[in-house]
């Protein structure tokens, strides 16, 4: 999937967590698209994304698709 087809609602992990079980990776759900591949993300842990330093807007090269609304 292209790093600019991300749509709101979509299901998301942050790239790079390969060695961390699933449990304990950040993940968040797309509530908005700013622009400029920039999305805002309400992350579903927010005591994981705390623990990574996680900010609520992230650029598209950084987040990877776990699941996408449109092939619900």
């Amino acid at each position: 999937m292209s790093e600019s087809t991300f749509s709101i609602g979509d299901l998301i992990k942050i790239r790079g967590f390969k060695r961390l079980p699933l449990n304990e990776t950040p993940i968040g759900i797309i509530s908005a698209n700013l622009g400029l591949d920039k999305y805002k993300v309400d992350w579903t842990n927010k005591n994981i994304a705390r623990r990574h330093g996680l900010r609520d807007i992230v650029i598209s090269s950084k987040i990877e698709l776990l699941h996408s609304v449109a092939s619900v």
